[in-house]
């Protein structure tokens, strides 16, 4: 009899440890569930902010472009699927200011995962000089969280608005340094509008023929490379005849677009903003009482109905 009881104590206290054991797992595995579901998600994301303008009232060099430059890339971005309430437009007087509010939406908003992308367009000598570019850019710029820095710059000699800067970027201008870059206006009557480089650039970036490795993304390496020569040949074939004083100005070169890509691989502008994040699941304080209540309740009949088991086995 002794060895029969020393026998169903022992069943009896294994068969409570395994209960328990089961009830703590199931209920660890979902407080883990409620943890990972706070999680926050972290996206690659893009942010971008389009500087441009037209009116100079000082200078009398208007280019009266209807800000067509911004809205090019806002409409390769939203082909991108990049959100619309990522994007801000910067239309009218460009001082620095401006440029500074504008560098301060990418901060406030983009994290390291995240592409940003700064575009402007306006006169080369008005960026350098009334907007003091070099005085405050680089710094700013480079102190962006993001390691997927892209900036595009579309004016006269543009290669010497872009910052030497040795951390994960792409740089692009539409001019090397002395370079006249050239911007169409309605009035001339040419088939594009605003910045020649900037039109064949936002369009290779969403044109499959300028995808040379066939990965369905077209980088941005692949569309300056594609953008590129066909910018100089319109400048070179289109807008030369059409004005021969710019021709000569040029010395009947066409400008030279600059790619300063200091980014390892392939710099794709597609993004992912990921699903919707998950309501956060909090449980309160009595929540988790009554969890931890019925867990023990639970083992409590566990052992009451091995114990009756046991007496039963006993009287048999």
């Amino acid at each position: 009899m002794k060895l029969t009881d020393s026998i169903c104590g022992k069943q009896l206290y294994l068969s409570v440890m395994f209960i328990g054991l089961l009830l703590l797992t199931a209920f660890l595995g979902f407080h883990s569930e409620v943890f990972s579901a706070q999680l926050p998600l972290t996206p690659r994301e893009g942010w971008a902010v389009f500087l441009e303008m037209n009116d100079y009232p000082n200078s009398g060099s208007d280019l009266p472009t209807g800000f067509s430059d911004s809205h090019k890339w806002n409409t390769t971005l939203q082909t991108l699927d990049w959100q619309s309430n990522h994007i801000r437009f910067y239309h009218g007087e460009l001082t620095q200011l401006v440029g500074e509010t504008a560098l301060t939406f990418l901060r406030q908003n983009a994290d390291a995962n995240d592409v940003i992308l700064f575009y402007i367009f306006a006169h080369g000598n008005y960026i350098l000089n009334t907007m003091n570019w070099l005085d405050w850019f680089p710094i700013q710029w480079g102190n962006l969280p993001s390691q997927e820095k892209v900036l595009v710059v579309s004016a006269c000699g543009s290669e010497e608005m872009l910052p030497q800067l040795s951390d994960s970027h792409v740089h692009i201008a539409s001019s090397q340094i002395g370079e006249y870059s050239w911007a169409g206006l309605p009035e001339e009557s040419l088939p594009i509008i605003g910045d020649v480089f900037n039109h064949f650039f936002t369009n290779a970036l969403i044109n499959s023929s300028a995808d040379e490795n066939a990965d369905s993304e077209v980088s941005l390496e692949e569309a300056f490379e594609y953008a590129s020569p066909l910018s100089r040949e319109y400048i070179t074939t289109v807008v030369f005849p059409a004005f021969p004083s710019y021709a000569t100005l040029c010395n009947n070169t066409a400008p030279h677009p600059v790619l300063d890509d200091n980014y390892v691989g392939n710099f794709s502008l597609n993004v992912d903003p990921g699903d919707s994040p998950m309501t956060p699941v909090v449980l309160s304080p009595l929540q988790v009482a009554l969890i931890v209540f019925t867990a023990g309740l639970l083992t409590i009949f566990a052992v009451m109905w091995l114990f009756i088991i046991r007496k039963r086995q006993s009287l048999g």
